[in-house]
């Protein structure tokens, strides 16, 4: 793709307004918060201490709104400490800017790298950096800055207040959404004719995620959930087996007995999610159980059977109390165990702490960039007269908060952010040409902060507009400054935008390029993985099924790292830097889905009595390391693999060992006939994924940047 249309596709995604919305409730109480900030600021007739606690409850409420893994209480808290904190950090620097611009890059770079997080960490992240900045910058000295930052955590403390106040949801809500979406997920798959459907990794990575943030003090009351996703994996490996053995036609009985385990799943969602029962009619389950009865394979039949413990498991999920007599899930067994929040959380960080890292590059970027925002936002001063002088605040924020690890997050982010801010502005400058009494203001500021809760979801066009509206009426209501401010505000912000796309464009970190890293880490993975499962064929119990299911987990977060810069890298004005064109890279995604498949159903055939073992198959361990590493090695740019030397072995073995002919005239056992279709099937996939990867047009190396 070419720089234009590049920039146009993105700067259309930019500006784009979405439908997403966060819970009524939660906003209920973040627009509560800012009232009761506002209200104080009335009673006290104090429009700096009404203004500085309607900043805290704001900035503190929209930490609540961003994805909330943990309790509400929790996130309230932990924004409510982080953003008060640095706020006094800033008072304490105020005058000092050597100081000051070491102690914000230092900030700015530890929140870069609390990126790797996820995504509304990385965002809290900024929010708690923005209370250093407005003590540090707008504060009119020190005593004053302390003052500031004290009314600034009297309303984060409203807000942790709201958060105690009913309706109350189920106990562990953030864990039921993740559930509850994963089980939907899987019932839109069982009826979608696009096989894919099934293979999608990202709701169980969220579910996983979810239930890893559990304490251990709380987990045994969870099992329930955990259980849950240890049914949810058995599930799709039961579907995937369906799809593969039976075929989805235009049979009646098909489309039916489908049609009942998608409304059995749905219900087992619903459930999860409200934590009240939503029990399925008992006639679905005599049509579901009748039309797999008379399936000529095993497939559907499991699948039913599998169906049943999950649904006990979705009804104990609405007891807390029955949750604590049941056992650890035995498909789940690493995550049930766990690791202490705090060394997960240092053993992510220090993995990025490399300069090919992205996250690595992240944090650097930012450091710099805010640095640089805040030394040019004191140059370019009040924009004669219009705004607050001697301060660079809104520079910084909009390029701290524009600057992404992506670059088409970065673009979109900069137009949207900058086109809104524009739109506020006049808007803004409109209301203010009216006169508002104290009372007026306050209303309208906690209406456009509602308004800025609302629209946080929506895109940054819609946000930025009530915010920057929302922001000029404080001003008004701290000193009274006129309407232009506004204008000063816009110019800020688009200088803060373009700044932030020119850094990250003077140092990039292009999907493109980090694709073949990405892809040969996976298959490094896969190299552990699918000898360990054929290894299983071996005996009963040969496998160990904690070391599969890590691998498992791994190869889930791997393969949505890939699948995401993938889908990153269309956006990029970057394809003639890549080994493979746009077409490639998705048929690549596509056959990564295929070998994914085919391990899930590796594992959930591994043999359960002497009589199903293949000890055949532990002959293929040896070929399929071999390839596969030498496969990740090609992916890297290393060495090329040429196709169909992985197949060339498997037909020399099938011959060999006769498992074909057995499998093809019915002499053998199911069990073998199953194993020995796994297998060809896996064959394929390896091979049909390394002629893709053979398929580069650039010979040379090609680093994960």
């Amino acid at each position: 793709m070419r720089w234009c249309s590049s920039l146009i596709r993105i700067g259309r995604d930019g500006l784009r307004i979405q439908r997403a919305f966060s819970a009524p409730s939660a906003i209920a109480r973040a627009v509560l918060a800012v009232l009761l900030a506002t209200v104080l600021g009335l009673l006290l007739d104090d429009p700096v201490a009404g203004a500085m606690a309607s900043v805290g409850a704001f900035i503190c409420g929209i930490g609540t709104l961003l994805s909330p893994l943990r309790h509400p209480v929790v996130n309230a808290l932990g924004m409510a400490a982080a953003f008060s904190t640095m706020a006094v950090l800033g008072a304490l620097v105020h005058g000092t800017t050597w100081l000051f611009l070491l102690l914000l890059a230092v900030a700015a770079f530890a929140t870069g790298l609390w990126r790797t997080m996820g995504l509304a960490p990385g965002i809290r992240g900024c929010l708690a950096v923005i209370g250093l900045m407005i003590t540090a910058d707008l504060a009119p000295d020190v005593h004053g800055g302390l003052l500031m930052a004290g009314w600034i955590a009297v309303g984060t403390g409203f807000v942790v207040v709201v958060q105690l106040l009913p309706p109350y949801g189920p106990r562990f809500a953030a864990q039921r959404r993740a559930l509850a979406a994963l089980y939907r997920s899987l019932a839109e798959g069982s009826v979608a004719a696009d096989p894919a459907a099934l293979a999608r990794s990202a709701p169980f990575t969220a579910a996983r995620q979810a239930l890893d943030l559990l304490p251990q003090f709380s987990r045994p009351p969870a099992a329930a959930m955990f259980g849950l996703l240890g049914e949810a994996e058995r599930i799709r490996r039961a579907l995937q087996t369906v799809r593969l053995t039976a075929p989805v036609t235009a049979a009646s009985g098909d489309q039916e007995a489908l049609a009942a385990v998608a409304q059995v799943l749905g219900d087992i969602s619903r459930t999860v999610a409200s934590g009240r029962e939503h029990r399925t009619p008992e006639e679905v389950w005599t049509r579901l159980e009748s039309r797999t009865a008379a399936s000529p394979v095993r497939g559907p039949r499991d699948l039913a059977a599998r169906l049943r413990p999950a649904e006990q498991l979705a009804r104990r999920s609405t007891d807390d109390r029955l949750g604590d007599v049941l056992e650890p899930h035995t498909e789940i067994p690493g995550l049930y165990a766990g690791t202490p929040s705090v060394a997960r959380t240092a053993r992510r960080i220090r993995a990025q702490l490399h300069p090919q890292s992205p996250i690595f590059r992240h944090a650097v970027r930012l450091a710099v960039g805010v640095v640089v925002a805040e030394v040019i936002g004191r140059s370019i001063g009040g924009w004669g007269g219009l705004g607050i002088s001697a301060h660079g605040f809104w520079v910084a924020l909009t390029t701290m908060l524009v600057l992404f690890p992506e670059y088409g997050h970065t673009i979109a982010r900069g137009w949207g952010r900058a086109a809104g801010a524009v739109l506020g502005g006049v808007f803004a400058w409109v209301l203010s040409l009216p006169h508002w009494s104290p009372g007026g203001l306050a209303v309208v500021a906690v209406v456009l902060a509602a308004a800025s809760f609302v629209t946080l979801r929506t895109g940054q066009l819609m946000l930025n507009l009530w915010l920057t509206t929302w922001i000029v009426f404080l001003i008004h209501h701290v000193g009274g400054l006129p309407g232009p401010t506004a204008w000063a505000r816009a110019a800020d912000t688009v200088v803060g935008a373009a700044l932030a796309v020119f850094i990250f464009l003077v140092w990039p970190t292009w999907s493109t390029r980090r694709v073949p890293g990405l892809l040969a880490e996976w298959l490094r993975v896969q190299d552990r993985l699918l000898p360990e499962l054929l290894t299983g064929y071996a005996d009963v119990g040969a496998t160990d099924l904690a070391a599969v299911d890590a691998l498992r987990a791994r190869s889930r977060q791997v393969r949505e790292h890939l699948e995401a810069a993938v889908e990153q890298s269309h956006a990029e004005p970057a394809e003639h830097r890549g080994p493979w064109s746009s077409a490639q890279l998705e048929q690549i995604r596509t056959q990564v889905s295929s070998v994914a498949g085919c391990a899930t159903l590796l594992g959930e055939h591994l043999p359960r009595t002497p009589q199903d073992t293949v000890p055949e198959l532990t002959e293929l361990v040896g070929p399929l390391h071999e390839h596969l590493t030498a496969l990740a090695r090609a992916a890297a740019g290393a060495e090329t693999v040429a196709p169909g030397a992985l197949r060339s072995v498997f037909d020399s073995f099938a011959a060999r060992s006769g498992l074909l002919a057995e499998a093809s005239d019915g002499s053998g056992s199911a069990t073998a006939g199953r194993a020995v279709a796994l297998s060809t099937t896996t064959v394929d996939a390896v091979e049909a994924l390394t002629a893709t990867i053979a398929s580069r047009h650039r010979p040379r190396r090609h680093a994960a940047a």
